[in-house]
């Protein structure tokens, strides 16, 4: 090989090698900082190819919706009731110069970002009472319109470090521990005397229901009373009227039967009787005995 041969292999490589460490690729799913011995220099957001010089470097930001879930945030409301608050933010880099500024990488910015919605949430919640939060208010809207105020108040601070809040959610607000055992005793005993309430007002219609069946039962018997005291009043009018007829149609046979009749109830079979013989109970007696 000649020397011009050799000359022309040592650029090619030496244009390879510095191609290699001048082009970098930027991915659409992120945002590139071009960095000069350690100073930002270039923010590129356009996905594709790109140069730069071999002594500088990139760092690599996320482009995409982020979602950071935070550890429970303990609020104090206005009632001067705790409770742990569990949320979660949506948020993006808009500014990778001011994210690298001020935290130097992703993470670094997403804890500060968690600190400035903890505080927010603990600033708006503590407004409001507990009734309010865990009910949603009067309208029931209330929850939507606190995660609203802190998502719009945290996304004014974090604009500073480079970043935008898209949504900030509340999943779930609990009582501490501590708490909870007091407020199911209190929610225990609301409901045992509100039991006991039912139970006496159960207990007082049962006694007026049961006082008014027994006025019906009384007005009842009172009735039937009324109507067989009447009936019997008209059947022994009517046998009055027919033992009056057959008196009148033989008044000694009449007599007769009725004696038999007054025999057969008064004397039963080994019956004693002191009585004179003569006596009118005996009258027919004597009158077959003559």
């Amino acid at each position: 090989m000649s020397a011009r041969q050799t000359w022309i292999v040592i650029i090619l490589i030496a244009l390879a090698a510095l191609t290699g460490t001048s082009a970098y690729v930027v991915d659409q799913r992120e945002q590139v900082l071009v960095l000069q011995f350690g100073n930002p220099k270039n923010v590129v957001k356009t996905a594709g190819l790109h140069f730069k010089w071999p002594w500088q470097s990139v760092t690599t930001f996320d482009s995409r919706l982020l979602e950071s879930d935070a550890e429970p945030n303990e609020v104090i409301t206005k009632d001067k009731k705790s409770i742990m608050v569990d949320n979660y933010t949506r948020w993006t880099i808009v500014d990778p110069l001011k994210v690298y500024q001020v935290a130097r990488t992703q993470q670094g910015v997403a804890s500060r970002m968690e600190d400035v919605v903890r505080g927010k949430v603990r600033e708006v919640l503590g407004q409001h009472t507990l009734h309010e939060i865990v009910s949603g208010g009067d309208q029931a809207n209330l929850r939507v319109e606190l995660m609203l105020s802190i998502r719009d108040r945290a996304d004014k601070e974090v604009g500073d470090l480079g970043l935008h809040i898209v949504d900030v959610r509340i999943k779930r607000a609990d009582l501490p521990p501590e708490n909870s055992e007091a407020v199911f005793q209190r929610m225990k005993s609301e409901r045992n005397r509100i039991a006991k309430e039912y139970r006496s007002e159960g207990e007082e219609a049962a006694k007026e229901i049961r006082a008014e069946a027994e006025k019906q039962r009384k007005v009842i018997l009172a009735d039937a009373y009324k109507q067989s005291e009447i009936l019997r009043g008209h059947a022994d009018a009517e046998s009055t009227g027919i033992y009056a007829q057959a008196y009148k149609k033989d008044p000694e046979f009449y007599a007769f039967t009725r004696s038999l009749e007054a025999y057969r109830g008064s004397i039963k079979e080994g019956s004693r009787l002191v009585i004179s013989p003569d006596t009118e109970f005996f009258q027919f007696f004597q009158q077959s005995h003559h």
